[in-house]
Order: C-alpha cells, then sequence, then structure tokens
C-alpha cells in the first residue's frame, strides 16, 4: 500500500516528502500530485524501490476464448 510521509523543518519550513510502496516510475504521478498540492520539496532522490519494475502476471486460462 502506498505511503506518503511529509517533514517540515519548523525552522526552516522546507518540505521534505518520502513516498514508499509505488515500484518503477509510478511514482513520479504521486510525487507530481504531491508537489501540486505542497509545492516543491527541498530535494528529490530516487530510491532503490523506485528502480525496481512492476510485476505484471499474464494468466491464460485454456479454453477460453481470448
Amino acid at each position: 500500500m502506498p505511503e506518503i510521509q511529509f517533514t517540515i523543518n519548523p525552522s526552516t519550513g522546507q518540505l521534505e516528502t518520502h513516498i514508499t510502496g509505488v515500484a518503477g516510475p509510478s511514482c513520479d504521478d504521486i510525487a507530481k500530485l504531491v508537489r501540486e498540492l505542497l509545492g516543491q520539496p527541498a530535494r528529490e532522490t530516487e530510491t532503490a524501490e523506485y528502480r525496481l519494475q512492476p510485476q505484471v502476471r499474464l494468466q491464460v486460462h485454456p479454453g477460453q476464448p481470448r
């Protein structure tokens, strides 16, 4: 399940976000929405989770039309 953590530095007011639970570039869509709602974060970095490819499983059931 996707999760977004927000941290706002009380001294500087800088926003930092951390998005987890989303593999691959679809995380960009969530990050874009966060930027639109809250503004540009102080920094953006890609995690190892970002570099994962979403897994898609094809299931074929014999005898059913395609």
